[in-house]
């Protein structure tokens, strides 16, 4: 009988290890974006959006918004308005509402002819702190209008930063040089919109002629701590003032994530955190000016027609001016003591991208050596608890550090390697467990070679050990000279009878069919599968066997083929059992003197006119069964004659007589269990 040869199962294990491995080491490398892999940055949006959508904040009571809207609109005229109105405007939240810093999400960068308006509003914003904005261009030729405000730091201050993703300019549309000139200061007002179209982060400064400029987010924030010093390091922007110190960590490219809520405590998913106050209720007077009283004032419009209504990952129209206070009022929580005062400013940074790599390295590593050795529900098992300890990992950076880890990748990862061990599984093991099947399945009852291919683990797949197991040979007694009286083709017909009746005995009482050896067939009980009642059932198995032969002969006599006798050795004992043979054809087979002792006793049949002869061992192990002695056989080789026995069911005690010294050749604990009438019962 061919064994399979497994080792070919240990070197697709071995591929399907590197295999993974290699995997793993593509994704770290997308990861970090050395692969160019679109759809991890789109999977971690996703994630990253989805946690902002789920996230709750309180409602904000530092940062106001007063609001251009279209009730503003229709009630003091089509934008623009005059110059004079936004003066009025201006000096109004300072001078009546006692405002800190009010800055203009806004930019008047063309003059207004009307009378001296534009005089009228650089005269509005003299000795106010009032902070102006602009944009930066890049795709008008580098066309300027307007007068920038001074740099805040030198191109010098980025020597040894990662400025990898900065935003550089070579335009802009800034405000008329009377008003920049009067101003407290100004920002750029320009968002960080993403390949797909949504603000998930504000510039911080931003690259113009070798000058670095400041944010509108940054320019007020340092009048409201009091004209602020500025200190970019490699990881940080710092602010420090006379009201304390604002600390903003720094994504890629010198820019800040922008702390959404989608869910503001004490009202719904639609709530804004800021409260909103219409631009004409504060020039008409209808207002409580109290309401503004030391806080950052921040003017814009949520009027669908001034175009300023950005995608972002909790609203598909966000008006930008609440953006930039979603930002600010995200870092004056920073000026707090306690770190849980507000939004937790979070970064996206190469620290960050570098820390996910590592997750996708480590689970990955861990993942592809484990699997190929685990079967479906341990692969399973494992990447499920691969799965949560990445999102555990994810959470306490994102909840402690600050840190937005790309998960994605490492999730990606988890569930390729799952699908790629399940399939290789099902292709590798599922085609070796077909072969032992079909191997098998010529050799033992359909039971066991399901047994077999639900539990490989349990064969031992190469080589072979010592085992207690029992042998049985079984033959037609007088073969050759129903050969002589029958042609070829009928002979072959009787044989196949006999072989295949045979075959089926043995499967059904759970044994392993060996060979056939001419009109003899060879079959042993306890392996491969273990059987603690092998002897048993090897009994069993002979007694079924003549009656087998029984019927076998009812039908040959209707044919008129002569009858079959049959003879029946069984012995047991320590044997090697296993893959065995040349390196050119190997077979699963048995070998050791037990077997050649069951060879005998089938022989000894016909000297003792008994169907069936077991050896001594089988008589002590076959518990359910009773023997009756035959007495002690010389055997051709061997010095001492060996007890055999045969089925009670088979001898009348009255025909088999105790033959002289057999009671010495009994084991001694088996001496009292002889009787010449019952037999022995072992």
């Amino acid at each position: 009988m061919r064994w399979p040869t497994p080792s070919r199962s240990g070197h697709a294990c071995l591929r399907r290890r590197l295999a993974g491995l290699l995997l793993t080491l593509a994704t770290a490398a997308g990861t970090l974006g050395l692969l160019p892999v679109s759809l991890i940055d789109t999977l971690d949006n996703a994630v990253y959006d989805g946690r902002l959508r789920i996230s709750v904040a309180p409602p904000d009571r530092r940062v106001l918004i007063v609001d251009i809207d279209e009730a503003s609109i229709a009630r003091i005229g089509r934008w623009p308005w005059q110059r004079a109105r936004m003066g009025e405007l201006a000096s109004a939240l300072i001078d009546r509402g006692g405002a800190r810093v009010v800055g203009l999400d806004l930019v008047f960068a063309e003059p207004q002819h009307a009378g001296d308006e534009d005089a009228d509003l650089a005269r509005q914003l003299a000795g106010r702190p009032v902070v102006l904005g602009y944009y930066f261009t890049a795709d008008r030729g580098g066309r300027t209008s307007g007068a920038l405000p001074d740099p805040v730091l030198g191109s010098d201050m980025l020597a040894g930063l990662d400025t990898g993703g900065i935003t550089r300019w070579d335009g802009f549309g800034a405000n008329l040089a009377s008003l920049q000139k009067n101003a407290a200061g100004a920002g750029f007002f320009n968002p960080l919109i993403d390949p797909d179209g949504t603000v998930r982060a504000l510039p911080l400064m931003a690259q113009f002629q070798g000058g670095l400029y400041e944010s509108l987010a940054v320019s007020v924030l340092r009048h409201w701590l009091g004209s602020a010093r500025v200190r970019l390091d490699a990881d940080e922007l710092s602010l420090h003032g006379e009201r304390g110190t604002v600390r903003l960590p720094l994504s890629d490219g010198l820019t800040a994530l922008v702390p959404y809520a989608g869910k503001i405590t004490g009202g719904n998913s639609r709530a804004s955190r800021f409260e909103y106050v219409s631009a004409a209720d504060v020039l008409e007077g209808r207002v409580d000016w109290a309401r503004f009283k030391d806080r950052v004032v921040l003017v814009g419009s949520s009027a669908p027609g001034l175009t300023d209504l950005r995608a972002t990952p909790i609203r598909a129209a966000f008006p930008g001016v609440e953006i930039h206070a979603t930002l600010i009022a995200a870092a004056l929580d920073t000026v707090n003591a306690d770190p849980h005062a507000g939004a937790l400013l979070l970064t996206r940074s190469a620290a960050a991208t570098g820390l996910g790599a590592i997750v996708v390295l480590a689970v990955g590593a861990a993942l592809a050596l484990t699997m190929p050795v685990l079967g479906a529900l341990g692969a399973v098992t494992l990447s499920g608890a691969a799965a949560l300890t990445i999102w555990g990992s994810a959470g306490i950076a994102w909840n402690n550090l600050g840190m937005v880890i790309p998960v994605s990748a490492a999730q990606g990862l988890v569930v390729l390697l799952l699908i790629f061990n399940l399939t290789a599984g099902y292709f590798v093991e599922g085609r070796t467990r077909r072969a032992m099947a079909d191997l098998f399945g010529e050799y033992l009852s359909p039971a066991l070679v399901e047994r077999m291919v639900r539990d490989p683990a349990r064969l031992s797949a190469s080589g072979s050990e010592n085992r207690v197991l029992t042998i049985l040979f079984v033959d037609i007694r007088g073969f050759t000279r129903i050969a002589e009286t029958m042609p070829p083709e009928g002979l072959r017909e009787y044989l196949n009878t006999f072989l295949t009746a045979m075959t089926e005995v043995v499967h059904r009482h759970g044994g392993t069919v060996d060979k056939y050896i001419g009109d003899s067939v060879m079959a042993f009980w306890g392996a491969p599968l273990p059987d603690r009642d092998h002897a048993d059932h090897a009994v069993r198995a002979a007694l079924a066997m003549l009656d087998e032969v029984t019927r076998l002969n009812r039908v040959l006599r209707l044919r008129g083929l002569p009858p079959m006798h049959v003879g029946v050795g069984v012995n047991t004992g320590l044997v090697r059992v296993g893959d065995m043979g040349s390196r050119l054809r190997r077979t699963y087979t048995v070998i050791g003197d037990p077997v050649n002792l069951a060879a005998r006793f089938e022989a000894l049949t016909k000297l003792y006119d008994q169907p069936i002869i077991v050896g001594e061992s089988t008589a002590q192990q076959a518990r359910g069964h009773r023997f009756a002695p035959l007495g002690k056989a010389p055997l051709a080789g061997r010095h001492e004659p060996v007890l055999i026995f045969t089925p009670v069911s088979l001898a009348a005690s009255d025909t088999i007589p105790m033959q002289d010294g057999m009671d010495d050749g009994m084991p001694a604990t088996n001496k009292d269990r002889v009787d010449a009438g019952a037999g022995i019962g072992l």
